[in-house]
């Protein structure tokens, strides 16, 4: 993941079985009811990026979960193999700031770094996308939204579901395989990462 834009090396990763939509739909509703995330990767028409959607629900409230995935300091502890975050410049209403994040990514490849710059519209809706640095295309959005109540049996208990949808784009000399499984583990593990950090401040 790269600065609330997760990172994603460039081209060839894709979904698999999705002849059968109504059975996707299902087991995605199955699976993010069961408080796992769920993630989806699809090449952009051009073939030269990946388009990534990913969504995991979280008993906490919105604005909690708010605060733990702006906050810089924090970040480290959610996202795989990022060694900083530090923010370059801030706008005094809060309503945006610009990010630099240094990403261990592969142990054998150059770390990565990326400069974006983050809109907020709190606790609602991240906005980024990318200034410099190693990826050539990144850009996308976080979203927050309430999850209602239900009174039947297994149903909703309510609490927020974060959703991710980007693009990005960059070369690296790794075979697809590899690509596509770290990139699976590591969004995945963002959002569990996350989900984890909202149930431990429940609980303090």
């Amino acid at each position: 993941m790269d600065g609330l834009g997760i990172f994603s090396p460039r081209r060839r990763v894709r979904l698999h079985h999705l002849e059968d939509e109504e059975v996707v739909s299902v087991a995605l509703t199955t699976t993010l009811a069961a408080g796992e995330p769920v993630v989806a990767l699809t090449p952009t028409p051009d073939g030269d990026a990946t388009r990534i959607h990913a969504a995991i629900d979280i008993a906490a409230p919105a604005a909690a979960i708010w605060s733990i995935m702006t906050d810089c300091a924090r970040e480290v502890r959610f996202v795989p193999g990022l060694e900083s975050c530090r923010v370059l410049e801030r706008d005094p209403a809060g309503r945006w700031d610009i990010r630099a994040h240094e990403i261990s990514w592969v142990r054998f490849l150059p770390r990565i770094r990326s400069v974006f710059r983050a809109d907020y519209d709190p606790p609602k809706r991240l906005r980024f996308h990318r200034i410099s640095g190693t990826l050539t295309r990144n850009e996308g959005e976080w979203r927050l939204t309430a999850l209602p109540k239900s009174g039947t049996k297994g149903g909703t208990k309510g609490g927020t579901r974060v959703s991710y949808d980007a693009v990005t784009e960059v070369s690296v000399p790794v075979p697809d395989f590899m690509v596509e499984a770290a990139l699976k583990r590591d969004i995945a593990t963002v959002l569990r990462r996350l989900k984890r950090e909202c149930q431990n401040d429940a609980r303090n």
